[in-house]
């Protein structure tokens, strides 16, 4: 019973090793493509930028806006592609969409490979890279994707074990991902790790393609070519009218506020990596860097284990509701960061870690409870809107780097302090929503037999689990 879907979840979990090898990729070899760029006759040398200190820094500071360009060129084309493909999605199914993002990383790498084969060209051919990246929609698109189709085939009681067992496949995969790109990258070349990207990548679409059952019937389509339908202004309509349709018993206020939570999420988590690694390489801790890649696979690994471990018990044996689940994973988030505000020792950083660990806790039960608040046929708009909203996060979270910078003299840990605020506001405000949901169900369940929820479940949800528990 507890396999149905494997498919999805497999096909999510090896995305984000490719995804995340990506990015521990990308993240050194963007300033030896500027330097290549820069220093187009000292190629060897910007191979090995370390062992020269007096090119480096000028690199550097070059670098960093190049890395402002990779992020707006990466991201915006992806913010917008999301609005467009969650209705769609609604209509044709979610079998496309879940493929695109790995079909544009590895065109992408192709593109990336040769800014390293051809340094004359190599800030032209990266920013390329770039843009087609951002065209074929990234994390946001998949992420959508793959939490649509999950709702479409799962129950309302078993939905939030379903979405934090997808989750953990995230937080698992990135784990892996970054060790086995730090491996390669130690033992090899950057072109090999590239080549190795682009084979999990590759991967993704086979499986995709050959083993998911789509959830949504040709006939619902209205169109011959789908996929000529895409980018229809109605689409991001469609997306956009989830957040202000009218609902009975204040849900579209209930949604509004879960979006905003998740926001803040994100932002704030976002934001803080960066600044974490920043204030761990400080006195008193004065950490070497590769001792923050440790924390940060360590983080993911924890996290990955909670969701697979705890959150079944919360849900399925202790029965706990979304909403106290999630306020669980904030209440820990924000002790987290008071314990990393005033950390003196290394010992105090990896408590904070383990602590916050259950902030695992806080996505999947909240797209648990976004995916019951609408209806149906708003499931890949609900998550559309989502995944446009993690993408906006990554900008917002700027806010907390240009912070950091500016307090470090007065209190390195201020940037913590404030997140764990935010934190507090959001247990607060899913406090509010939780009131507001008990009251609609108990309305709602004196009414009518049936689901509580709007989504409750989705029509093609009993059909797939018979025929998978029946092969």
């Amino acid at each position: 019973m507890c396999l149905y879907g494997w498919q999805i979840d497999l096909i999510f979990f090896i995305y984000n090793i490719g995804d995340s090898m990506l990015d521990a990729c990308l993240r050194p070899n963007m300033p030896q493509i500027v330097c290549f760029n820069m220093y187009p006759d000292k190629i060897e040398m910007c191979k090995n930028l370390l062992n020269h200190p007096d090119i480096e820094d000028d690199v550097q500071k070059v670098s960093t806006t190049y890395i402002i360009y990779y992020k707006v060129l990466s991201n915006a084309p992806a913010l917008i592609l999301g609005f467009f493909c969650g209705a769609w999605s609604d209509k044709y199914g979610r079998k496309l969409p879940m493929v695109m993002p790995s079909i544009g990383a590895t065109f992408a790498v192709l593109l990336y490979m040769g800014a390293n084969a051809s340094p004359p060209s190599s800030i032209i051919l990266f920013l390329f890279g770039s843009l087609v990246h951002g065209c074929f929609g990234k994390t946001s698109l998949i992420s959508m994707a793959v939490h649509s189709y999950i709702v479409d085939i799962t129950e309302t009681e078993r939905r939030t074990r379903k979405l934090g067992l997808l989750a953990s496949m995230q937080f698992l995969g990135m784990f892996i991902g970054s060790l086995l790109a730090g491996v390669l990258l130690d033992n090899t070349d950057i072109l090999t790790t590239y080549c190795i990207v682009s084979l999990f990548h590759s991967i993704v679409v086979i499986l995709s393609l050959a083993f998911v059952k789509e959830t949504v019937t040709a006939s619902e389509g209205t169109v011959l070519f789908p996929c000529r339908s895409i980018f229809q202004a109605s689409n991001f309509k469609d997306s956009l009218m989830v957040l202000v349709k009218k609902r009975e018993d204040s849900l579209r206020k209930c949604i509004i506020a879960l979006l905003v939570v998740l926001l803040l999420h994100q932002t704030c988590r976002t934001g803080l990596i960066d600044v974490t690694l920043l204030y761990t390489e400080l006195p008193p801790l004065s950490w070497p860097s590769s001792w923050f890649g440790y924390l940060s696979a360590a983080d993911n690994a924890a996290m990955g284990i909670v969701l697979l471990i705890l959150l079944p018990i919360l849900s399925n044996v202790l029965k706990l509701s979304d909403s106290i689940i999630s306020i669980i994973g904030l209440a820990c988030a924000s002790i987290r960061f008071v314990i990393l505000a005033w950390s003196k020792e290394s010992w105090m950083v990896w408590v904070a870690i383990i602590v916050g660990s259950l902030g695992g806790l806080i996505n999947s039960p909240i797209r648990s409870l976004l995916s019951k608040f609408v209806h149906e046929d708003e499931i890949g708009k609900i998550f559309a809107v989502l995944g446009s909203w993690e993408t906006v996060a990554k900008f917002l979270a700027l806010v907390f780097t240009a912070l950091y910078g500016s307090t470090i003299d007065i209190f390195p840990g201020f940037s913590f302090v404030l997140a764990s605020g935010l934190y507090t506001i959001m247990v607060i405000i899913i406090l509010l929503v939780h009131v507001t949901a008990r009251k609609y169900e108990e309305g709602r369940g004196s009414e009518e037999d049936g689901p509580i929820l709007p989504g409750g479940k989705s029509e093609n949800a009993d059909e797939y689990i018979e025929l998978n528990h029946t092969k």
